[in-house]
């Protein structure tokens, strides 16, 4: 096994992503890409967080299934 190999190998980790929303998603991927071994856990039994859309059984639509989100926040200008 050539010194690149192991060096390379010894730099790959073992991640664990908590959350599958949006950042979760793309930092995992990211990761992976990068060469890691990643691990994705989440309460929900899907990817997106919020974000996370499904197709109504009888219409054929997507529907965004949490609706919209409001930012709550004292802060007039926000």
């Amino acid at each position: 096994m050539s010194a690149n190999r192991v060096t390379k190998i010894m730099q790959r980790k073992k991640i664990l992503i908590v959350g599958a929303g949006l950042s979760g998603a793309v930092i995992a991927c990211q990761l992976a890409e990068q060469g890691h071994v990643v691990n994705i856990i989440d309460q929900r039994s899907h990817i997106g967080g919020n974000a996370y859309d499904a197709r109504d059984e009888h219409t054929g639509i997507m529907v965004h299934v949490y609706g919209p989100h409001i930012f709550h926040t004292d802060n007039e200008t926000v």
